[in-house]
């Protein structure tokens, strides 16, 4: 099981599974192909009873993830399906998350933003490196999130700060995510892979069984609605925004973008 493919990683030592994405040059931004990737690797170790709990991270010292890759937008104009189709990748890889029948433990560093902040959240543990900033920018793009991935958030993070995050825009830090439940730890740069690995293997020594049912458990307590056919139509009319077009020519250019609301 144990593999490199491109951008996303795959090691096992011993009772302990690690995921890691490795695209430095785009900042671990998460393209299409490696969000299927992530979903199948999730998947293969879901199957295994040798291992105890996966680690979700990014490769070395790289960030967690920069977010969904831009550069994959479609410049046409889209439908609801479309906007539907966009984001299934990350549902995909979001539900493996919570099929996977081994306790998932996010490790952050640096940033983590977006839909990369949506896989993060819908992890069962979530630790960080001091420093690291979290961000869910959607509304400097004009783009609309999917509401199973905001409820992520919004459970994880509490609503009031989870709308904080969403309207704002602005970075939250490692202790203000640990204040408010989105990180259960935050571990000092110099010794995050010394307790990232204790903590992993203490989950490890703990009876599977009960640790798989204890999973569930809470997962079943806080199921998502999906997103409607109607909310995707919504997404599809932001994407196909002026104000869209400017925030991605904005972010190409270095600049700030001025939004006309239409």
């Amino acid at each position: 099981m144990a593999g490199r493919d491109e951008h996303l990683q795959l090691a096992l030592e011993g009772p302990v599974a690690t995921i890691a994405f490795d695209r430095a040059q785009a900042r671990n931004a998460l393209t299409t192909d490696m969000l299927h990737r992530l979903a199948a690797a999730l998947s293969q170790c879901s199957a295994r009873d040798d291992l105890r709990v996966v680690i979700l991270r990014g490769a070395g010292e790289l960030a967690f993830s920069a977010g969904y890759n831009l550069d994959e937008l479609p410049a046409h104009p889209l439908s609801a399906a479309d906007a539907r189709a966009i984001h299934a990748p990350v549902r995909q890889a979001a539900q493996a998350i919570i099929d996977c029948r081994h306790p998932v433990l996010a490790a952050g560093r640096r940033f983590v933003i977006g839909a990369g902040l949506d896989l993060f959240s819908h992890c069962d543990m979530r630790v960080c490196a001091e420093g690291t900033t979290f961000v869910m920018p959607p509304n400097k793009y004009g783009f609309l999130y999917p509401m199973e991935g905001l409820a992520s958030l919004a459970r994880a993070a509490g609503p009031a700060r989870a709308c904080d995050m969403l309207l704002t825009g602005q970075a939250l830090s490692a202790e203000q995510a640990q204040a408010c439940g989105l990180i259960q730890r935050v571990f000092k740069s110099d010794a995050f892979e010394t307790e990232l690995s204790a903590l992993a293997h203490a989950l490890a020594a703990n009876a599977p069984l009960s640790m798989r049912a204890s999973k569930q458990a809470l997962r079943t307590m806080q199921e998502p609605q999906p997103s409607s056919e109607a909310f995707y139509q919504d997404m599809a009319d932001c994407l196909n925004s002026e104000d869209t077009r400017e925030a991605l020519a904005a972010f190409k250019e270095k600049r700030s973008p001025v939004f006309k609301g239409r």
